[in-house]
């Protein structure tokens, strides 16, 4: 859905703990290197690191160079203050049909954390160039946040059509595994 761990054991494994706290800590977090990373939880900080997308197809890549998640920050800052945090990117343009083809699955590393997909990821588009897009208000029981037993019920916009216009976009894809979540923010571009 598209909405906006005897004692010669113990003594290796002791060994082997020495030399991963040995190591820089740059060589222990995986990319993007310069988010904060929690060896022990590493899907705590929500940016994606525990599963892979794609979206139309098209491979999310991390955006590795701090330099440039910095810039394209910048560039997001200036067109909607909602979207945060883009550590990921798609950079090839995507064809506007296959635009909300939003594929997900548990990284090596996060599966043990997030677990198996458990249903489709959440998926909510920022049209980031002013492009009009056709929804309908709706209201959703959210079953994660709970009030006296009871799902908090909140109205959402969800598309109502299948496809994108061109332009820029952000995404905000949440894996809901059967243990945990993740969520990654993309950039990507729709092509014409």
């Amino acid at each position: 859905m598209a909405r906006f761990p005897g004692a010669c054991g113990a003594l290796a494994a002791l060994a082997v703990a020495f030399m991963a706290t040995a190591l820089p800590a740059a060589a222990q977090v995986p990319p993007p290197s310069y988010a904060s990373f929690s060896e022990r939880l590493p899907c705590v900080h929500r940016i994606g690191r525990c599963f892979d997308a794609t979206i139309g197809g098209k491979r999310v890549e991390v955006i590795a160079d701090k330099a440039e998640f910095d810039k394209l920050k910048a560039l997001l800052q200036t067109l909607n203050r909602n979207v945060r945090d883009v550590h990921w990117i798609v950079r090839e343009p995507v064809p506007g049909a296959k635009a909300l083809d939003v594929e997900t699955h548990a990284t090596a590393q996060g599966l043990p954390h997030v677990g198996d997909e458990q249903e489709e990821p959440d998926v909510i588009v920022y049209a980031l160039d002013g492009q009009e897009l056709d929804s309908e208000s709706e209201l959703v029981a959210q079953q994660g946040v709970r009030i006296n037993g009871q799902p908090v019920v909140t109205q959402q916009e969800t598309l109502t059509q299948d496809f994108l216009p061109p332009g820029r976009y952000a995404f905000a894809i949440k894996y809901l595994g059967r243990k945990n979540w993740d969520r990654k923010w993309v950039f990507l571009t729709v092509a014409p």
